[in-house]
């Protein structure tokens, strides 16, 4: 019982492991698409931003070149009010979706003071910066009215330099991002200098997003799938995957392995209580077996015996004289008696093969003498039936380690076969040779032979094939297979030849030890 639960066990071991081995592979699988997802929108997020600024600049720079005299005639009339207003209307003509605008001096400082707040200190500092570095980098300026981000265009006019640049609302830049963002994916702009401040998310500005902290947590970073610069910004397009892409997937794995789990450890569990109970009827089965061959050890071959010597001495006449009928009756009598005893001696031999108690005597033995002790001891029987032997030796030299008495039992069941299935007054050949390692001792007769259809059954228990010479005789069908566990258990071998219509040649090897 205890091998079939660790044989269960282990195949539930190996079903554990090709589950998580399964889930693994899933796992890298489903995270390197999301990667590729991310890599992908990322650099297209990246891109389409960087295209826009470009543009934004290009068109910027071109207004600022082509309105010049308009912008320098403000700069001269700063507080003229309709001039401003021309100046508004054109920007507004030419950008629908700007925030504000303002001309500042070739030091960066505003001309027109922005009493509405529009133009915050960012922008101021962005001007500066400019003015300073000659590099704009756009960034995302927080507003009360609007979140929104600078274009910055200088501008020479009868030789005044002058500076324009025009705020844009942040929310554009989330359109870029939603247009790029997969499902099961964030798009982001952070300044990454700023500690990983989030500017914009497809959402837009950052302040559509309701939160306290803009600044990127610790979750949120670790769950970054790729990043990628945005030139000439100071952002950085970042890909991270919503809190729920993984787990969901992970807890999808998950239950229906714990489902498959189940079920094979229930089938394992109803496996092994049938394997319990079998284990349990085949040992009832086992004892009712060891209790039927005790009756038969005990209880039958003692009377058979006795039975078997009184039906000898009325033979022999012991008792008087008796007709020639009576006889004949009586031999069959014997003849059954013997049966029954080879019967139970056969039945008691498998027994001790399948328990493991069958004993052996061995010794080195020259293996001619034992085959002709045994060709003696078969000698009536071989009369009885009309049939002689002849002995062909090859080697007479041949030593095998071997149990004799066992040895003459398999040797004589093999025999005892070719004597009642060989051809009628047969004369069977029984040889001994060396093959390699091995001396062979073979018994061959010319009888009707076994269909090669049943060759693989020869040796299974109640095997029987053909027919007897005399109908008096029978065989249990138990001798063949009591031949091969004699000799394979003292390391030898047993096989056949057989020719349906020309019959067969059974034979016995043995190793051969050196004396």
């Amino acid at each position: 019982m205890r091998k079939y639960i660790l044989y269960l066990f282990g195949i539930n071991l190996l079903f554990i492991l090709l589950l998580v081995w399964m889930g693994f592979e899933r796992s890298r699988d489903f995270k390197s698409y999301h990667l590729a997802i991310a890599k992908e929108s990322t650099a297209s997020a990246a891109h389409s931003i960087e295209s826009f600024i470009t543009e934004k600049k290009r068109l910027v720079a071109l207004f600022a070149d082509e309105n010049r005299e308009l912008i320098h005639t403000h700069a001269l009339n700063s507080s003229n009010e309709i001039i401003l207003q021309q100046l508004n209307h054109r920007i507004a003509k030419h950008f629908p979706d700007y925030f504000t605008f303002a001309v500042a001096d070739e030091r960066g400082e505003p001309l027109v003071t922005d009493f509405e707040g529009y133009v915050g200190d960012l922008c101021k500092q962005d001007l500066k910066s400019f003015v300073k570095e000659g590099i704009q980098a756009p960034r995302i300026h927080p507003n009360n009215t609007a979140y929104h981000f600078d274009i910055i265009a200088p501008l020479v006019y009868s030789n005044s330099k002058l500076i324009l640049f025009i705020s844009f609302h942040a929310d554009v830049l989330g359109q870029v991002l939603k247009s790029a963002q997969t499902p099961g994916h964030q798009l982001m702009l952070i300044d990454h200098e700023a500690s990983h401040l989030i500017e914009v998310t497809s959402d837009g500005a950052r302040i559509n997003w309701q939160r306290d902290d803009y600044r990127m947590s610790d979750d949120e970073k670790d769950r970054i799938l790729f990043t990628k610069d945005v030139n000439g910004t100071v952002w950085k397009a970042i890909d991270l995957s919503v809190p729920e892409l993984f787990e969901t997937f992970y807890f999808s794995l998950l239950w229906p392995s714990l489902l498959q789990l189940a079920l094979i450890i229930i089938l394992s569990v109803a496996m092994l209580l049938f394997v319990r109970r079998e284990e349990r009827l085949r040992l009832i089965a086992e004892a009712n077996k060891e209790n039927f061959l005790a009756v038969i050890s005990h209880d039958l071959r003692t009377p058979i015996t006795a039975i078997n010597g009184s039906l000898d001495l009325i033979r022999n006449g012991h008792t008087g004289e008796i007709s020639d009928t009576t006889k004949e009756y009586v031999e069959i009598a014997i003849n059954n008696s013997h049966r029954l005893i080879n019967l139970i001696n056969d039945l008691l031999d498998l027994q001790k093969f399948e328990s493991g108690h069958m004993t052996y005597e061995i010794k080195n033995e020259l293996l001619t003498p034992l085959v002709e002790n045994s060709i003696k001891a078969n000698q009536s029987y071989l009369e009885m039936f009309t049939t002689r032997c002849r002995l062909q030796v090859g080697d007479d030299n041949l030593w095998v380690h071997v149990d004799d008495s066992r040895f003459d039992q398999a040797f004589s069941n093999l025999l005892s076969n070719a004597i009642k299935y060989g051809a009628k007054d047969d004369e069977i050949i029984i040889s001994i040779d060396r093959v390699n390692k091995y001396a062979r001792v073979s018994i061959t007769d010319h009888g009707e032979g076994i269909p090669e259809s049943r060759h693989e059954q020869v040796f299974q228990r109640y095997a029987q094939f053909g027919d007897a010479k005399s109908k008096h005789v029978s065989s249990t069908g138990l001798g063949l297979s009591i031949v091969k566990n004699i000799i394979e258990q003292q390391g030898g071998k047993v096989g056949f030849k057989s020719e349906e219509g020309k019959g067969s040649t059974f034979y016995i090897d043995l190793p051969v030890i050196k004396i």
